[in-house]
């Protein structure tokens, strides 16, 4: 039996004084993610998508929520290129911590894969401003 090797991965934390139920609500209207700073122009079309402008160009993002487990998985999809993030939202005391793990699509090797992913950091700061201002 042949088995395909596990592809790269990059994890991502955030950790906020907000409760869980309060940043799910937030990262679950994709609208909001625009306050990271690096996508804008958000808008849900008529199937539930939420399509939107990124440097690399015009993305489309296919949320799979689940809101009693803290789940916030979603497709991002660029050109040709589907990145599929697993989100984890966990009660963490009065707070919260969102865990993002990516792993590498496959039309990206992984000096790719990690380049695109540095802007995420500052997106992270973007939104923990946003959340700690708005609470």
């Amino acid at each position: 039996m042949k088995y395909d090797n596990p592809v790269d991965v990059s994890v991502k934390i955030l950790t906020s004084s907000r409760n869980a139920k309060d940043v799910f609500d937030f990262f679950l209207n994709v609208k909001n993610w625009e306050s990271g700073g690096i996508i804008s122009s958000v808008i849900k079309d008529e199937n539930d998508q939420w399509i939107c402008d990124t440097p690399a160009g015009r993305a489309k993002i296919i949320c799979i929520p689940d809101k009693n487990c803290g789940i916030l998985d979603h497709a991002f999809i660029v050109g040709d290129v589907t990145w599929n993030v697993y989100v984890r939202v966990i009660p963490n005391n009065k707070g919260s911590t969102i865990v993002w793990t990516f792993l590498k699509p496959d039309a990206l090797v992984p000096e790719q894969f990690y380049e695109q992913l540095k802007s995420f950091d500052s997106e992270i700061d973007g939104w923990r401003r946003r959340l700690e201002n708005d609470s």
